[in-house]
């Protein structure tokens, strides 16, 4: 099995520079460097996670903790768009060897000394943050630690550049406009949870789309879900029992849009025709459903690994220009699940 200094040997440079090109430092020269990685190529090296750990201090592994903003008794519903996210950071993380950990947790006191316990003992050299709230105390008490981090999402003003994002303002207007676009005039809208910072994002893309189309919005056709199909369901029914109900209902994700979809059949309402659902991520399910869904696609694997590359970037102290604050564009997807009112 060949050794680090097998490998120093073959590219004709120190144990050093190895160590160095393997713990990404940005000391070596490009030229170097390639050297170095065609060696270890070419030798087939595997260095050892556990000798570089003891040298580096590092773990070679990057957490992510899921927030449960509403835990229910029942067991926590598996959510697609996260398992894509999970799916893109994975995907950037076997290129580098480094490892990849992931926690559910709810909201509340067990978040917050979860939090502490894996950053005062150094579990990961990283952590990847979502869903982010308002006066979020997770990023306050990374800060506070200066423990390195990145967050899918962002806070205004933003004060730093450690965030990737979709533009959800710009993908909730998307979404209604089309609706309008077809000719719908009354248009529901299932919001997400409140203590998500995105809601707000989402609400003035929403707005902007009314505005623009100088259409009322109707406060009584607004309703807050939790991400779930059963809220999109409950919400559904809330809003079509409404003395003018919706023709169209905008949805703040795709799992949302199938409840309400199934909410509006069990009243033998036609999706696409009677009534118009759209959501937004464009799951793989989307496809599938009975009709297949209008949505608003965001490049998650993108995204994941963008976040990725920005974390290793910043554990390194590197510079992140280009990689952090960098903003995704949806794009609309048109299927079944849409059409004119009649």
């Amino acid at each position: 099995m060949p050794t680090i200094r097998d490998v120093a040997r073959y590219a004709q440079v120190s144990v050093g520079t190895v160590s160095n090109v393997l713990n990404g430092s940005p000391l070596v020269k490009e030229e170097t460097r390639q050297r170095v990685l065609a060696a270890i190529d070419a030798l087939q090296f595997q260095p050892s996670a556990a000798a570089r750990t003891l040298t580096t201090q590092r773990t070679n592994l990057i957490g992510m903790i899921r927030t449960e903003l509403r835990p229910q008794k029942n067991r926590i519903e598996t959510d697609p768009m996260v398992l894509d996210l999970v799916e893109g950071i994975t995907s950037a993380a076997i290129e580098s060897s480094i490892g990849l950990t992931f926690w559910t947790i709810p909201v509340g006191r067990r978040e917050m000394e979860l939090y502490k316990r894996v950053v005062n003992s150094r579990q990961v050299d990283g952590l990847i943050l979502f869903a982010l709230r308002e006066n979020d105390p997770r990023i306050a008490f990374l800060q506070e630690q200066d423990f390195p981090f990145v967050t899918f999402g962002r806070l205004e003003p933003e004060q730093s550049d450690n965030w990737v994002d979709l533009d959800s303002a710009y993908a909730i207007e998307l979404a209604t406009r089309h609706v309008i676009q077809l000719g719908h005039r009354r248009i529901g809208y299932i919001s997400p949870p409140h203590e998500q910072y995105l809601a707000r994002q989402r609400w003035q893309g929403f707005a902007d789309a009314m505005n623009a189309a100088n259409l009322p919005i109707d406060h009584q056709l607004v309703y807050e879900g939790d991400y779930s199909e059963k809220s999109g369901q409950i919400a559904a029914h809330v809003l079509l029992d409404h003395s003018h109900p919706p023709t169209a209902i905008v949805c703040n994700n795709d799992r949302m849009a199938f409840g309400a979809m199934r909410a509006a059949q069990a009243r033998g309402l036609a999706v696409g025709r009677d009534i118009s659902v759209i959501g937004v991520d464009d799951i793989p399910m989307a496809r599938y459903t009975h009709p297949p869904l209008t949505t608003i696609s965001q490049p998650i694997h993108e995204i994941g690994q963008a976040l990725f590359n920005l974390l290793v970037r910043i554990i390194n102290r590197q510079p992140v220009d280009g990689l952090g604050g960098r903003l995704f564009k949806p794009e609309l997807i048109v299927r079944q699940s849409t059409g004119t009112p009649v």
